[in-house]
């Protein structure tokens, strides 16, 4: 699939254009328009650990950006940049869960307090 997408001399985009399209779509904040260019780059090159990257960051779903970055790696395993966002992925992800967890012992230990009064005061009448 292609955009239809001229550069200015008149030919095809390169791939490299497509990229530099990609990119400052991306970054003005049209990430469907930077998805689109991106796939183009994928379609003619599956292998290009740019374009995965920069998928990456425009992904709609957390899922697949970790899916983008997990193809980044395989391409290139010393990619630290793809490397290094997955870890703060799984970082934030243990986090949440935590703070889940302590929230929901919290939730616990005061619904338990609050039933051991009501049974003491039914037990005192």
């Amino acid at each position: 699939m292609t955009l239809g997408l001229d550069n200015p001399s008149g030919t095809e985009p390169t791939l490299e254009d497509l990229m530099q399209m990609g990119m400052q779509a991306a970054r003005q904040g049209n990430r469907p328009n930077a998805r689109l260019f991106f796939q183009q780059v994928l379609d003619a090159d599956k292998h290009n650990e740019r374009a995965w990257l920069w998928m990456a960051s425009v992904a709609e779903t957390h899922e697949e950006r970790i899916r983008f970055l997990k193809t980044v790696l395989r391409i290139n395993p010393n990619n630290s940049v793809a490397r290094d966002e997955l870890e703060r992925m799984r970082r934030r992800r243990e986090s949440s869960n935590t703070l889940v967890l302590r929230y929901g012992f919290i939730g616990l230990t005061a619904f338990l307090v609050l039933f051991a009064i009501v049974v003491v005061l039914l037990l005192a009448f």
